[in-house]
């Protein structure tokens, strides 16, 4: 998902933000962790996520081009999609990302319906993980 283009600063802040939304609806399923430690591990293991990002103010600060903010709520709506149910308490963490980043909402729902085709495509790709 083109996540190899952030820096590293954005990976970090990424990472808080996609954890700060799978967090939002209570209830982190198996997907969700999955792809977040996938995401995770593809980053480095190394990679600190940032505590005050996750429970605190949405950091925008290191997603200095349109690029990385679309890569950034792509990945978000990808995990989001993962459980196969977009949590309103989810919606809510992307939509309040979406306006800090300045995308407007028509182009966030053109996003939500990438990504949760590509949520699927992951789903059929672990299918084949287990034949």
């Amino acid at each position: 998902m083109f996540m190899s283009r952030l820096n590293d600063a954005q990976r970090r802040s990424f990472l808080a933000l996609t954890t700060k939304m799978a967090l939002a609806d209570g209830k982190v399923k198996p997907e969700e962790i999955a792809l977040l430690e996938e995401l995770a591990h593809a980053f480095g293991q190394d990679t600190p996520v940032p505590a005050d990002e996750i429970y605190g103010m949405t950091n925008v600060e290191p997603f200095d081009t349109r690029e990385s903010r679309v890569i950034t709520l792509v990945g978000m709506l990808v995990v989001a999609f993962a459980d196969d149910h977009f949590h309103v308490d989810e919606s809510a963490v992307v939509s309040e990302t979406a306006r800090a980043f300045g995308i407007e909402d028509e182009e966030l729902n053109a996003m939500k319906v990438w990504a949760a085709r590509q949520a699927e495509l992951l789903h059929d790709l672990h299918k084949f993980f287990v034949a």
